[in-house]
């Protein structure tokens, strides 16, 4: 039964830090837009950028050399689908849809995963190399409460990790 709990209560961690739209039950009208901005969690935002910077450092470097400075927590990567070994090698699986993030129990424990893989690795293709989690926190540092959607925040993410300055027009 304990098993069970920590599996549900995982779940309802990840629901409350994925930020989406509340729907109406069936059958009833759905809610009227708010004016106010929806409430994007600091630690969702920081496990975009983790994630999102991860696929770039498996793209620009050497997946398997990444996954070695990873170390032993590359382990919850794996098991909760972030991490994909195939055919040509290791990937990252951007689609959350996709990750199964209850294999870890706690949603903090994928989050120690990435930051191990962000200390572990660094960001070399935006000029002089920096570590990954100085990467992390140059964005968290300048950008976090910038933005009212979790889109915005994901297309300032992909800008910032894409070497731009992560200002949205």
């Amino acid at each position: 039964m304990p098993i069970l709990s920590a599996a549900v209560l995982s779940s309802l961690i990840l629901a409350a830090c994925t930020p989406g739209d509340a729907e109406a039950p069936p059958g009833e009208p759905a809610p009227e837009e708010s004016s106010s901005p929806e409430y994007i969690p600091y630690f969702w935002v920081e496990r975009e950028v983790r994630v999102r910077t991860l696929d770039r450092m498996m793209t620009e470097g050497d997946p398997q050399e990444v996954v070695d400075n990873t170390g032993d927590l590359v382990e919850r990567l794996f098991a909760t689908g972030i991490v994909q070994e195939g055919e040509d090698g290791y990937r990252v699986e951007l689609d959350k849809d996709e990750w199964t993030p209850e294999a870890v129990t706690l949603v903090n424990r994928l989050d120690s995963a990435l930051a191990a893989a962000m200390e572990g690795n660094e960001v070399a293709w935006c000029g002089e190399p920096v570590a990954g989690d100085e990467f992390v926190e140059g964005y968290t540092d300048e950008f976090w409460e910038a933005y009212e959607t979790a889109e915005e925040y994901e297309e300032s993410i992909t800008d910032y990790v894409d070497c731009g300055t992560g200002e949205l027009n």
